[in-house]
């Protein structure tokens, strides 16, 4: 079974602090919305635009995305990256090892 929560605080005297993976997942998501609120392609029930994985102590988020017709792609990805990253790293303290946005189509 894969890792589901990730480690923030080592256990001491009182616990440690973990979070779910999921909570990557949903920063992501607000970041994205706030950014473009339709950059997101719908969520199905065996697919969402917004996937974490954890494996060999790396963190790996990855993004599909559609972007509209005519908008400068590298722009918009790497501004994406940059919010979703610093989101991230301000309200867990975590380093993301890699953020990958793939861009799934045009939007008319």
């Amino acid at each position: 079974m894969a890792q589901e929560y990730i480690c923030i605080k080592q256990t001491n005297e009182v616990g440690q602090i973990a979070i779910n993976k999921k909570v990557l997942e949903s920063i992501a998501r607000i970041e994205i919305e706030e950014e473009h609120a339709n950059l997101l392609p719908d969520s199905t029930r065996f697919k969402n635009a917004v996937n974490c994985k954890i494996s060999n102590d790396s963190i790996v988020l990855t993004v599909d995305i559609k972007i509209g017709y005519q908008l400068k792609v590298n722009e918009i990805c790497s501004r994406l990256q940059d919010k979703i990253y610093n989101s991230i790293l301000h309200m867990t303290g975590v380093k993301m090892d890699l953020i990958d946005i793939k861009v799934t189509g045009f939007m008319f």
